[in-house]
């Protein structure tokens, strides 16, 4: 994509930043809107006030981050950044000189030479290593430099509905998310064609060498020098062809990597961004199966661009040959190119549809499967056993019928290429049979003719696993489509300043209902005061987690709105309000180190702060006795700690960053002995620096707080306020 930027030295830093980001837009694919680009360097500005040249990588950070970019701190030499510039995304260098900040953005590595775009002048180099050292300053290109590698949050957004669910009116089709998909690769698909139409060029040498020679027979030659040189023309044509097939492999091998790199990074920033309500009628984790589709996307695509390009170049190219020695084989090559599309889009009709209908079924499948092994003790129960075989027997039937729908439809294109074979060797050969006799076509033609089209056929009748490869290729990229659909949290919003003292709650005629379902609850007026410790309490069902899903911004209210220190929680961004509220429900420990559960990416937490968040619920001394102390793996669940010890480093994970707003949905519910009176006496604290809120069913819980919020029945969903209860 083209990068523009102004042919002018640039008076102010501010002003550099901004086209720094223009630029980064521009080559990551990413629209910058100047408006919401200048606000976001004056945040950034203000949340890291030292001069550009020691804080431009945190500014470049924040500010990619708001406006649609990946942008990470890289450590290295030149030649290393170089190399990421080709793989990954533009490498921006900056450098103070005089106290006046320069900055360089390599754009790409293209063979030896870097295109380099250098701010000071706005104009675009094409550089060696070396020059590029030169001009940055360095002694070589081995030398060290800082910098930072800009990439697209979303690098996978071309595949998106923009709002339509899956599946349903509006969502874009297969084959649109195929192009979306390879957009970004057009660059290269377009080596790859020219690739191509050179290989398949170069492979037409080996028939029309075989013309030449049969007609220097045909007309009495005996010599053997022209044999010879022939033989060595042939060899230099095939050799250079098979050295384009190399790097045709090597080009899709990096098409490939990309596209996966592209696909990973692209979910590792949407999943965590997935609204909740995404996942209230499917399981998350069979629905990120789905992302095993990559690697089919990269079979099936490396498949069709290295055969099926090179067998459409060589056929149409033959084809151009054909014509060329007589018109009757120009109506030849058209007969034969209809009969191709035919069948093609005749015989593969719905095609696409039903190899998607057989890919809903293989996922059905796997998800009842998953269902087995996640509740084992149910599959245990009497009549389990036979109840998971009958309800796979079910949906293995439902596969077995999709599949074969599919199939007929690629049997019947099997069926119609392998006639076309036959019945067009057969023309061909009876048609240049009466050429010859005519003497409108040479016997060397003929022979070369012959060779052509039997290539040309030979690819035809491989048809059948080209097209199935394209339709796996297209119900691959529908599937991959499941996964960038699910909506996303909302983005906008304003910043939050941050305070010392607990965060102040008030609701004002909050209601709440879930998209066609009832009213859960209605008319909540409440107030929460700075530091207050208040119990919520309610039958179950009466929507506490609900309301404390509100809280975190994991839902929005249908009715009236929440406030947080006097702020609409509407109008402050999740990050913002996640920074400061904490809140603890369900177990959620992943595959990792004690140390990485508590501290959860949060590079601000120490080790200091990571072990007394542990050692105030209890926890440290525990795993200090164990052999890798707080290094110690967990799996998935928490294992091999107990239940309770797990509960516990949920709430460490929530107090380690001090919150100013504790939320615990039932989190408290179960501890017991003097572990539990600990844990109590941690989050009760009055020194302790949150407001504390806290759904329980708990005498003791209630006890402590110094009053309670009582949730209305499920039966009694009326408007008005709800009774507050002072201990």
């Amino acid at each position: 994509m083209a990068t523009h930027v102004s042919a002018r030295a640039f008076p102010s830093r501010e002003s550099l930043l901004l086209n720094v980001f223009e630029a980064l837009g521009g080559a990551c694919g990413v629209e910058v809107d100047p408006f919401t680009l200048r606000e976001s360097l004056q945040r950034a500005e203000r949340e890291n006030p030292a001069p550009i040249s020691e804080a431009w990588r945190l500014r470049l950070i924040q500010t990619g981050k708001e406006l649609g970019l990946r942008v990470t701190s890289f450590s290295g030499s030149l030649h290393q950044a170089a190399q990421l510039a080709g793989r990954e995304g533009p490498v921006v260098i900056f450098q103070n000189a005089d106290a006046i900040a320069r900055c360089w953005m390599i754009l790409e590595k293209t063979g030896r030479r870097l295109r380099v775009l250098d701010f000071a002048t706005g104009s675009e180099l094409s550089l060696t290593p070396q020059e590029a050292a030169a001009l940055f300053g360095l002694s070589d290109e081995n030398a060290w430099i800082e910098a930072a590698i800009a990439q697209p949050l979303r690098p996978c957004s071309d595949l998106e509905s923009h709002g339509h669910p899956h599946g349903q009116h509006g969502s874009v089709s297969p084959l649109r998310r195929l192009l979306g998909l390879l957009h970004a690769e057009r660059r290269d698909l377009k080596l790859v064609v020219l690739f191509a139409i050179g290989i398949g060029i170069l492979t037409l040498a080996t028939p029309i060498a075989v013309e030449a020679l049969v007609t220097n027979v045909a007309f009495g030659g005996a010599f053997m020098q022209p044999v010879i040189v022939l033989s060595f023309v042939l060899f230099g044509f095939l050799a250079v062809a098979a050295a384009i097939r190399s790097l045709k492999n090597y080009v899709v091998e990096i098409m490939q990597q990309r596209i996966f790199i592209r696909v990973v990074a692209d979910l590792a920033y949407r999943l965590p961004r997935v609204h909740c309500s995404a996942f209230d009628r499917q399981h998350g984790p069979e629905m990120v199966n789905r992302f095993f589709e990559v690697l089919t996307i990269q079979k099936a695509g490396s498949t069709l661009l290295m055969d099926g390009m090179s067998v459409i170049m060589q056929a149409f190219i033959g084809l151009v040959v054909l014509a060329v020695y007589h018109p009757l084989l120009l109506g030849f090559d058209l007969i034969l190119l209809l009969a191709i599309g035919g069948i093609i889009f005749g015989l593969g009709r719905r095609a696409i549809t039903t190899s998607i209908e057989e890919s809903k079924a293989k996922y059905a499948m796997a998800s009842w499967l998953e269902e087995i092994v996640r509740h084992p003790l149910a599959f245990k129960l009497s009549g389990g056993p036979d109840f998971a075989m009958q309800r796979a027997d079910q949906m293995a039937r439902a596969y077995l019928a999709a599949r074969k729908t599919h199939f007929r439809v690629l049997f019947r294109q099997i069926v119609g290429s392998l006639a076309l074979q036959a019945v067009a060797s057969v023309a061909f050969l009876g048609l240049g049979g009466f050429l010859v006799i005519q003497q409108q076509l040479t016997l060397g033609q003929l022979v070369a003719g012959e060779l052509i089209v039997t290539l040309v056929l030979g690819s035809v009748a491989k048809m059948g696993k080209s097209l199935e490869n394209f339709y796996d290729l297209a119900a691959s990229v529908d599937k991959l489509g499941h996964l960038v659909d699910l909506p996303l949290e909302r983005e906008n919003g304003e910043g939050h300043e941050a305070r010392v003292e607990g965060a102040s709650l008030r609701f004002h005629e909050v209601a709440f209902h879930y998209e066609g379902s009832h009213l859960v609850f209605s008319g909540l007026n409440w107030s929460i005061t700075p530091g207050e410790r208040v119990a919520l309490v309610g039958p179950n069902g009466s929507g506490k987690s609900t309301l404390v899903d509100l809280l975190y911004g994991l839902r929005e209210p249908t009715a009236g709105h929440i406030e947080l220190d006097g702020i609409d929680l509407r109008d402050v961004k999740l990050d913002a309000v996640r920074s400061q509220v904490a809140t603890v429900r369900s177990m959620e420990i992943f595959a990792g180190t004690i140390v990485e559960n508590v501290r959860m990416g949060r590079s601000e937490l120490s080790p200091s702060a990571v072990r007394a968040a542990l050692d105030d619920v209890g926890l440290l001394e525990e795993f200090l006795t164990l052999p890798d102390g707080l290094q110690t793996v967990l799996s998935t669940g928490g294992g091999p700690l107990s239940n309770g010890q797990a509960r516990r480093l949920m709430l460490a994970r929530a107090i380690a960053a001090k919150p100013r707003l504790l939320v615990l949905d039932e989190s408290l519910d179960g501890l017991d002995g003097t572990v539990r009176e600990r844990v109590l006496d941690t989050l009760f604290d009055p020194q302790s620096p949150w407001t504390l809120l806290a759904a329980s069913h708990d005498d003791e819980v209630r006890r402590r707080c110094d009053r309670e919020l009582c949730m209305p029945p499920v039966e009694r969903h009326g408007r008005g306020n709800h009774a507050s209860k002072t201990h």
